[in-house]
């Protein structure tokens, strides 16, 4: 299993060879034969020795590191793909060198490696947590250009995740501390496991990407469904085209055109309802959409306007008017979007602070990771609950009933999927 091999043998093979032509394939088979052993030591080596030994390890598909200290170690350490020169050695095998050993002590070369793990490691979980939140802030925009719903995310929205909660919990990865097997590893293929690889991708976008979407659009379904609106109801809804009824009118399910006293406006006169901004936040939309909506297309208010419930249940501050029946619904629900995608990423943060361990085995031990936590949550919470942010973002003071209650099954979800996930990456079955 193990070789070791005189400068003066290896001089003598390759002396044989000189005058076989450089496309050979058998030429250098008598070098590839030794490092394909478990274990090869070459002793009394000389510089261009090194040269061929470096050469054919590279030529294996082999990272070669090289170390030295003299002259004479130079030309193999420039040529390694890690050259590594002692802090006292000369200075040319310093300057070829891409790492320097201030202390002489070779097993400052395995810290090292450990720190370069970790960089990767911690890297990489910052780029699968980002990633995750991609797919519930592009299916909104897939659902009303295919269903024609109102939009479930406007893009000022997006950018508060992009932009805001998620920035300090991204960031907190790089205070992660290293996992208990970082150095049980075998070291990575460097032509396959890069940073963003397919696996990556189909974990953050097709995995939990996919959960994360469904909490969102889900979450976006309930609050439309408490004020009135059925999900049978919002297909289609966005840009249908009807007349306007007057500031009078009134609705009821029994009277013609639902009490729209304004049904023989003109069809070129008619336009739809402006669902991402408050003018038209006023008036009920269920007479608005008469003929093309029955009566059975709306459903109860959860939190009935005249019924005994705080005003943050029934009315929106930035109309002064009654949240049921009306487009400040759509916002109402925008906003329960936003908190849903904040709450997924609670569960994002912890999954994504480890590859194949448990979370029990690495720990909540990173402050700024726990703190990124606390802040997500209180930024989303200033963001809607600020008065002027509301106009300024299109925010709304969700119910506390809507503020991740709806979401956190799939928080849940989202966390012991990864903990079983992970269990079978341990167990070598995926």
């Amino acid at each position: 299993t193990g070789v070791v091999v005189h400068g003066d043998e290896l001089a003598r093979k390759h002396l044989a060879e000189d005058l076989m032509d450089d496309m050979d394939p058998e030429k250098g088979r008598y070098l590839l034969d030794w490092i394909s052993k478990e274990e090869v030591v070459f002793a009394r080596t000389t510089p261009s020795q090194k040269l061929l030994i470096v050469d054919a390890c590279q030529k294996a598909g082999h990272v070669v590191a090289v170390t030295g200290d003299g002259v004479n170690d130079s030309p193999a350490i420039k040529k390694a793909d890690i050259g590594i020169a002692m802090g006292s050695g000369s200075d040319v095998a310093k300057n070829a060198a891409d790492m320097l050993l201030l202390d002489d002590n070779f097993s400052s070369i395995v810290n090292g490696v450990e720190e370069g793990r970790l960089i990767f490691d911690n890297l990489k979980k910052s780029i699968a947590y980002t990633l995750q939140s991609n797919i519930p802030e592009i299916l909104p925009f897939i659902f009303f250009i295919i269903f024609q719903v109102p939009l479930p995310l406007s893009t000022v929205l997006i950018l508060c995740i992009d932009l805001g909660t998620d920035m300090v919990p991204a960031i907190s990865f790089a205070y992660e501390n290293p996992e208990l097997d970082i150095m049980d590893r075998v070291p990575r293929n460097s032509k396959r496991d890069h940073l963003v690889n397919a696996k990556l991708i189909s974990f953050a976008y097709f995995q939990i990407g996919v959960i994360q979407a469904s909490a969102g659009i889900y979450t976006y379904f309930l609050v439309m469904n408490d004020y009135g609106i059925r999900p049978s109801a919002l297909w289609n809804l966005a840009l249908e085209k009807k007349p306007f009824p007057a500031e009078s009118d009134i609705y009821d399910p029994s009277a013609r055109f639902f009490g729209n006293t304004n049904t023989t406006t003109p069809e070129d006169q008619w336009d739809s309802l402006a669902w991402d901004k408050t003018k038209h936040g006023r008036f009920d939309i269920r007479i608005f959409y008469q003929g093309f909506r029955d009566a059975d297309a709306w459903t109860k208010c959860r939190w009935e306007p005249n019924g005994d419930y705080p005003s943050l249940y029934t009315q929106s501050v930035v109309t002064d008017w009654e949240i049921c029946y009306t487009t400040e619904a759509l916002k109402f629900a925008q906003s329960g979007y936003l908190v849903s995608i904040v709450c997924v990423q609670w569960a994002d943060l912890m999954i994504c602070k480890t590859r194949n361990l448990s979370l029990a085995q690495q720990g909540m031990v990173n402050t700024f990771g726990n703190f990124g936590l606390f802040f997500e949550t209180a930024l989303v919470a200033v963001l809607l609950y600020v008065p002027f942010l509301n106009i300024a973002l299109g925010t709304r003071q969700i119910a506390p009933a809507h503020f991740a209650v709806p979401t956190f099954t799939f928080y849940v979800a989202i966390f012991f999927y990864d903990e079983l996930r992970k269990i079978w990456l341990r167990n070598g079955m995926v």
